[in-house]
């Protein structure tokens, strides 16, 4: 049946510390996430009334009106949906363990620190006969690489043959995910937000950034172009600290050095998400400059949630000049001069 849904909707689950949701994609207007369960039991899940839950959200859109929760989302789209229980698409989303501690993130401050254990309530999805593996398996929320069974439930699933990305702050370098990456079915997105020790620092308030470049180095190293795009580098535009042509430059200048071949571009969330449709015009212009670069070395560039709601509701005219002159003179008259 053809109607506006979404491959999560239909197809997903995402596993916080102690809830179940439909996914972790952020929304306009502060509705939330699409809930399926209130509480997550830490080592089953009743997968008849999970389903029974999903068959009523997606009846909800079949008529043609959006959950509330998604309303506005980029995800949605119009498509023939099939109308089968199974789930293809699992994001883990623990936030209950971490070894950085960016200023950016507020959810492990407020966060219990259950332990949840996903794996034997994933093995019973298998068992059972409702897992698809032509989704995508992702890892995220806290760091994914400290968890006691991460190295399991990543095993698990490649031997399902299985997509999986994992977001992942570097710090800790993981044979499982290098092994992923040169197979070409692991992905993994590290985001040191900047070249600079002393900006990495004041972000992420641990002394580790050395530790982060040589083991995005590692996990580059051997690989030729294609693969070495499952390596992505992220950086996230934040006010006030990186925000800047020389702090931009000398991001790209190492990501050309060390031959890295994905950059992804976010907007700090925060500040994204309580400026919607008025963000300062340099932001857009930094992160033009990154598209520009990008283009210009054979880079692949993405947008990431934040930056892309920004970039739909851009009223800031697209940047045709790239020159460094330029570059300067913009961003330092729109930071100093323009207050949205």
């Amino acid at each position: 049946m053809k109607y506006k849904s979404c491959h999560l909707i239909e197809h997903g689950i995402s596993l916080d510390i102690d809830s179940i949701k439909a996914c972790c994609l952020s929304r306009e207007f502060n509705k939330g996430m699409l809930m399926i369960e209130h509480r997550f039991e830490n080592n089953t899940i009743d997968w008849e009334h999970l389903f029974f839950v999903k068959r009523n959200q997606r009846t909800h859109q079949k008529n043609g009106r959006d959950l509330p929760a998604c309303e506005g989302c980029y995800n949605l789209r119009e498509e023939d949906w099939d109308d089968e229980d199974y789930i293809s698409y699992v994001n883990f989303d623990h936030w209950s363990e971490c070894n950085s501690h960016c200023i950016y993130c507020g959810v492990h401050k407020n966060k219990p620190k259950t332990k949840n254990n996903a794996l034997n309530a994933m093995k019973d999805l298998i068992k059972k006969g409702k897992f698809r593996n032509n989704g995508e398996i992702t890892f995220q929320g806290g760091e994914p690489t400290v968890l006691k069974e991460f190295n399991e439930l990543l095993k698990l699933f490649l031997k399902q043959g299985c997509r999986v990305r994992i977001h992942s702050s570097g710090i800790l370098f993981n044979r499982e995910i290098r092994n992923g990456i040169k197979k070409g079915v692991v992905s993994v997105v590290i985001s040191p937000d900047s070249a600079s020790p002393i900006t990495y620092r004041k972000i992420k308030r641990v002394d580790k950034s050395e530790a982060v470049w040589k083991n995005i180095i590692h996990y580059r190293r051997g690989l030729n172009d294609e693969k070495a795009k499952l390596v992505r580098v992220k950086y996230i535009i934040i006010p006030g600290i990186n925000d800047n042509f020389e702090e931009v430059t000398e991001f790209l200048n190492k990501i050309k050095k060390l031959n890295i071949k994905s950059v992804i571009v976010d907007f700090e969330y925060a500040y994204a998400n309580n400026n919607a449709g008025k963000i300062f015009p340099h932001i857009f212009i930094l992160n033009d400059y990154i598209e520009h670069f990008c283009k210009e070395n054979e880079i692949e560039y993405h947008l990431y949630d934040s930056a892309l709601y920004a970039e739909r509701d851009r009223k800031f005219k697209k940047t045709t000049d790239f020159s460094p002159e330029n570059l300067i003179k913009e961003i330092n008259y729109y930071k100093h001069n323009i207050r949205n």
